[in-house]
């Protein structure tokens, strides 16, 4: 089908596109910044979703059947807090509008496991209660409600996607793996928390197939956890992380203090996702071993 990829050049959506393009989707990229159509099988649209009209001119002139949105904003350590969630609220209500006005029928939206209550620790879609205590897990929250209660009204078929803690090569350095990794990769001593939470990693590979599954798989509609279902705890992985080098690794665990708010553990449980067909296909080990050997390449 004709598919719209919104936040296309973000972290989940890089790996999305190829697997769009592969299963012989005609893949439309919708971009901030002018991007000129490329081999890779991808039509890339310059849009620019937060103004009045940016999601409207989109839709008609691509006119897709399907809709893959994940754009918000994101900047690494700003997200949780920052006022521009809210803008994005607004400028998903008028994509969906958009959308359905230029004849699309099928759609998977980006949420968020901070949409949770975290002091329930596993999650599960239609029984762990919906608390967010920030500003972003609040804003994805509302923008769910309303979106299950928009598509319901006009007969679109919608899957909203809460993400865990997708990981890979191409995250946003300051994230956990990659900080790790490159203080490990250049012999420095890591800072860390206590390492003692459990965490649910999924490898963004997988994390995009989970959500192209959801567009493209029948009568899967809904909310649905996107992780691995895997509770691995942040000490084991780091210890993990320091396994795959020849040198000395030295560790500080507890050197980086942690909120009073930061729950001991988060996990999904996906037997939904998994009742669809879609099951994941890359181990965290296997995640590590490709950005060791992506460190490999880099002079310490």
């Amino acid at each position: 089908m004709r598919v719209v990829v919104t936040g296309a050049s973000g972290f989940i959506g890089r790996y999305a596109l190829p697997l769009l393009v592969a299963q012989g989707h005609e893949v439309f990229a919708a971009t901030t910044k002018a991007r000129t159509n490329t081999s890779d099988g991808v039509q890339w649209f310059e849009c620019d979703l937060l103004e009045d009209t940016g999601a409207e001119v989109a839709m008609d002139a691509i006119r897709p059947e399907g809709l893959l949105h994940l754009a918000w904003y994101a900047e690494h350590g700003r997200f949780w807090s920052a006022p521009e969630n809210f803008a994005w609220c607004k400028a998903t209500a008028d994509l969906l509008a958009a959308f359905r006005k230029s004849g699309g029928r099928r759609l998977v939206i980006s949420g968020t496991c901070a949409e949770y209550d975290w002091s329930q620790g596993y999650c599960v879609e239609d029984k762990t209660p919906t608390a967010p205590n920030t500003v972003y897990g609040k804003c994805k929250d509302v923008t769910r409600q309303y979106a299950q209660a928009y598509c319901l009204a006009h007969g679109l078929e919608l899957a909203w996607a809460r993400i865990f803690f997708p990981y890979g090569l191409g995250e946003p350095a300051g994230r956990l793996l990659p900080s790790v990794l490159m203080a490990m990769n250049r012999g420095e001593t890591v800072q860390c928390s206590h390492g003692k939470q459990f965490r649910d990693f999924i490898h963004v590979s997988d994390t995009a197939s989970a959500l192209i599954h959801l567009l493209t798989a029948v009568d899967s509609t809904g909310i649905f956890n996107i992780g691995s279902g895997e509770p691995l705890q942040i000490m084991s992985i780091i210890n993990m992380c320091a396994s795959r080098f020849h040198h000395k690794v030295n560790i500080d665990f507890g050197s980086i203090p942690v909120s009073e708010s930061d729950p001991r553990m988060l996990v999904a449980s996906i037997d939904n996702l998994l009742n669809t067909g879609w099951k994941p296909a890359t181990s965290i080990s296997q995640g590590i071993d490709q950005y060791v050997d992506f460190y490999s390449t880099l002079v310490r």
